[in-house]
């Protein structure tokens, strides 16, 4: 079995760890109790893989060296230098898509919900074989996140426990979502993201009496986090139940103040820049400096070597 290295939340370690002991006891020492899943990406559309736990779905992905690289685990050498980042993703993000392919105006049944989405997928795919698509699905419906997620996104009627039967609801989805960008915002993730803080720094939104800008500023980048799990449509459905008016009309001053400022910042030269040019330009390295330096008395020029017998 290869062996790969993976950064994941510490909150899932312990519940990861317990299932993949239970599985090699299963198994008796495999990993058979143990399955990926392989599932449309809710903004490209393209297959990803995803690692499936009780409480959380794990988004795989690998990030490869541009030289080789290799691992060293205890005195072992591990040739494969990629490191797999092993990410949670919303199971109600995964779900949208899905519901959307096989969106209609009358009650089903999970089963005819997500066999119809899961040919339409297959179909738009063109995969040659869509077992392992149907395998996914049908393994992604029984996690109990996802049935939860099920019901925030759809309208449902409970006729008993072997009768129930859902409809897509698409302004539901978009009070879940709305909801998650606005629990985001609010929380200290977004402290936490140098990039973040840098760029709403560098607008100057975190400057004081600037506090409503700032509001509008981590709402905004909020919603790209969130937008990174949604389809291009519906984040623009997303994005105009937002006015970001003021903080937009901000920004484009902000920038129009800034580009004289860099331009004369670039023009602007010293009364000894020329001279440090010119330094720079005529001093080679050390040993070009010593031969400079060389006394060539008596040595015949490069020409002589070259005169005709």
């Amino acid at each position: 079995m290869s062996t790969n290295f993976a950064i994941l939340p510490e909150d899932i370690l312990q519940t990861l760890s317990a299932q993949l002991d239970s599985a090699q006891n299963v198994a008796g020492g495999s990993n058979g109790g143990i399955e990926y899943l392989s599932l449309p990406h809710p903004r490209t559309g393209l297959l990803v893989l995803l690692f499936p736990t009780p409480d959380a779905i794990l988004e795989l992905q690998a990030v490869s060296p541009h030289a080789g690289r290799s691992w060293f685990l205890g005195d072992e050498v591990v040739s494969d230098g990629r490191l797999v980042m092993m990410t949670p993703i919303d199971a109600a993000l995964l779900l949208i898509p899905i519901l959307q392919r096989a969106q209609s105006d009358v009650y089903r049944t999970a089963e005819d919900i997500f066999e119809e989405a899961t040919n339409s997928f297959a179909e738009s795919l063109a995969l040659t074989s869509p077992m392992l698509l149907q395998k996914s699905v049908d393994s992604f419906v029984s996690l109990p996140c996802t049935l939860r997620a099920l019901r925030q996104l759809c309208d449902v009627k409970d006729f008993g426990p072997e009768t129930i039967v859902y409809r897509y609801s698409a302004e539901k989805a978009k009070k879940y979502i709305t909801a998650k960008i606005n629990r985001l915002e609010s929380s200290k993730s977004l402290d936490l993201s140098r990039t973040i803080v840098r760029n709403l720094a560098k607008d100057g939104l975190m400057e004081d009496g600037r506090e409503k800008l700032l509001s509008l500023g981590r709402k905004k980048a909020a919603i790209d986090l969130v937008s990174q799990y949604l389809s291009p449509e519906l984040k623009r459905d997303i994005v105009s139940s937002y006015d970001f008016t003021q903080l937009e009309s901000y920004l484009k001053a902000n920038m129009e103040e800034q580009v004289p400022l860099k331009s004369a910042a670039n023009t602007k030269k010293g009364p000894g820049d020329a001279t440090d040019k010119k330094r720079k330009a005529g001093r080679g390295s050390q040993g070009v400096e010593k031969l400079k330096k060389a006394s060539t008395t008596g040595m015949s020029k490069l020409s002589s070597f070259f005169n005709k017998s």
